[in-house]
């Protein structure tokens, strides 16, 4: 064998175990990467909940939202123009378990004000649905509504929703429905909770 051929038998060689080397590098890279992401799943794996909210007054709203899970997204916005104040907030948090998803909005103009709020829970351990309302008129014509609903780590859903006005007659409502298919005995559980106000 010349020196030339050896010369190049080396460069082979050397080039192959650098190749190997960057292989290795990238095959840990993946491996701890997998780990992390493995772990992170496992984290949020049993737990997702979304939760949203408005607040709105004469020249003065709020919004906002809340979201947590696997895959999360929440949006929120507000507005006061020529007499019209509005607000609105969105939120969803979904994981291996299901999703969640609460969404608010608000809207105040001339002697009135009013606000709704919906929420939706589907997931393995169960279900939530749940909604409210506000309607006021005169005065500062304020209104706040919200909700939240979410799975524990244990799989129990929960949720449920909250308004109220602050002008000089005000009508609210709430109803929420709750439905947990497990529950430590092993029989299924059932919650409605309907609640109306007037003043």
């Amino acid at each position: 064998m010349s020196g030339k051929q050896a010369a190049e038998n080396t460069n082979r060689t050397l080039s192959h175990s650098e190749d190997m080397m960057i292989l290795t590098t990238k095959t840990k890279v993946a491996f701890l990467f997998t780990l992390l992401a493995t772990g992170f799943i496992a984290s949020n794996a049993s737990a997702q909940s979304a939760g949203s909210w408005v607040d709105v007054g004469r020249g003065r709203v709020g919004a906002g939202s809340n979201a947590k899970g696997l895959l999360q997204f929440g949006k929120s916005r507000s507005s006061s123009k020529n007499g019209v104040d509005f607000g609105h907030g969105f939120a969803v948090g979904a994981g291996p378990n299901g999703i969640a998803l609460s969404n608010s909005v608000g809207v105040g103009g001339g002697p009135l004000g009013a606000a709704h709020n919906v929420q939706l829970n589907i997931g393995r351990g169960g279900a939530h649905i749940s909604h409210g309302g506000v309607v006021t008129q005169g005065g500062n014509r304020r209104v706040i509504s919200g909700g939240q609903t979410g799975t524990t780590s244990n799989g129990r859903v929960f949720g449920g929703s909250s308004s109220t006005g602050f002008g000089n007659r005000t009508n609210t409502y709430s109803k929420s429905r709750t439905v947990n298919f497990q529950k430590p005995s092993g029989q299924n559980f059932y919650n409605r909770n309907i609640r109306r106000f007037r003043r």
